[in-house]
C-alpha cells in the first residue's frame, strides 16, 4: 500500500486538496513538484492535467488561484499505469516488488460540494497497479541511456519527467498491467473495518484494537495497530496481505469486492 498525492501538510501550507464528492466520484491532486524543477516544460502543470470527473478542464480548478501553474509531481498516473519514487527509506520496499504483486493507492480527500470545499477529509483508497515491470533507474543515468522501449513505455511517469528535466538521483518505477490496474470511479472511504482488512485483521470496536487469531495485531515494533495511527503508519510504503496466506486471501477477496462496487472491475480478472 502506497500513500500518495497531497497530504494536510500540502493543505495546510499551500492549500492544496483532492476533492471527493457526495457521489464519491473523486480528483486526484498531486503534490508540488520540487521548485528547482519549475521551469522544466517535461514536467506538467496543475492547468495541464486533465480533470477525470470532467466537472472542470483541469486540475487547475481544484487548486488554489495562482497555483494552476505550478509544476505538479503527477504520481502515479493512471493514463498508462506507472508508478515510481526516488531511493529512499520510505520506499525501499518498492525493491522487493515483483511481477503479480498489487499495489493498492491510498490518498486523504478532502470534501467538496461540487462547489467549493466543505468540511472534513479522511483516507480513501484511489486506485491499484498489478506490477509487471519493476524497473530501477541508477543515480547518473540519463533518458537517453536507457532502452527506446522502456522511454516509451514510462513516459508519462512523474520520475521519468523528472530525467528530462535533468535529474539524475536513483529512482524506481514500477509500471503496471494496463488490463488489471485501475484508478477507481468513485473513491473508497477507509473506515475502521475496512482498514483492518488492509491490516489482515478484525476491528474490535471496544477494545479500539484490531485482532487476528485471537491476538492483537502489532507492528514490527510490538506497537498494537489502531485506527487512530493508520495515517502515521501507512506513511512508508509497504505490504500487509499475501495472497499465500489463507486468511489473507479472504481480506484481499473482500477488497477487492469492495473495489469492484467502486468501479474498479477489471476485464481479465483480479
Amino acid at each position: 500500500m502506497a500513500n500518495v498525492g497531497v497530504n494536510t501538510n500540502d493543505s495546510v501550507s499551500r492549500g492544496l486538496r483532492s476533492p471527493v464528492f457526495p457521489d464519491g466520484t473523486f480528483e486526484f491532486v498531486p503534490i508540488k513538484e520540487r521548485a528547482d524543477l519549475a521551469d522544466s516544460e517535461a514536467i506538467p502543470t496543475y492547468a495541464e492535467l486533465r480533470s477525470w470527473t470532467g466537472r472542470a478542464p483541469s486540475l487547475a480548478a481544484f487548486v488554489p488561484q495562482g497555483l494552476g501553474q505550478y509544476r505538479a509531481h503527477a504520481d502515479p498516473e493512471f493514463e498508462t499505469h506507472t508508478y515510481g519514487d526516488v531511493v529512499t527509506p520510505r520506499a525501499a520496499n518498492l525493491a522487493r516488488t515483483r511481477p503479480g504483486d498489487e499495489i493498492w493507492f491510498l490518498a486523504r480527500l478532502w470534501n467538496h460540494d461540487g462547489t467549493t470545499f466543505a468540511k472534513g477529509s479522511g483516507f480513501f483508497l484511489v486506485g491499484l497497479l498489478r506490477v509487471e515491470k519493476n524497473v530501477l533507474i541508477p543515480g547518473g543515468v540519463g533518458p537517453e541511456e536507457l532502452p527506446s522501449e522502456l522511454r516509451e513505455r514510462i513516459a508519462g511517469n512523474a520520475h521519468y519527467g523528472r530525467l528530462l528535466a535533468g535529474e539524475r538521483e536513483p529512482c524506481r518505477v514500477l509500471i503496471g498491467d494496463p488490463g488489471c490496474s485501475r484508478r477507481f470511479a468513485r473513491a473508497l472511504a477507509v473506515s475502521p473495518e475496512i482498514a483492518g482488512h488492509l491490516y489482515g485483521g478484525t476491528w474490535d470496536p471496544v477494545g479500539r484494537v484490531y485482532v487476528r487469531d485471537g491476538e492483537a495485531l502489532r507492528n514490527r515494533n510490538g506497537r498494537l495497530r489502531s485506527f487512530e495511527t493508520f495515517g502515521s503508519v501507512t506513511r512508508s510504503i509497504q505490504s500487509f496481505l499475501d495472497s499465500d496466506r489463507l486468511a489473507d486471501s479472504e481480506h484481499l477477496r473482500i477488497l477487492r469486492e469492495l473495489a469492484a462496487r467502486h468501479g474498479a472491475s477489471s476485464p481479465n480478472g483480479w
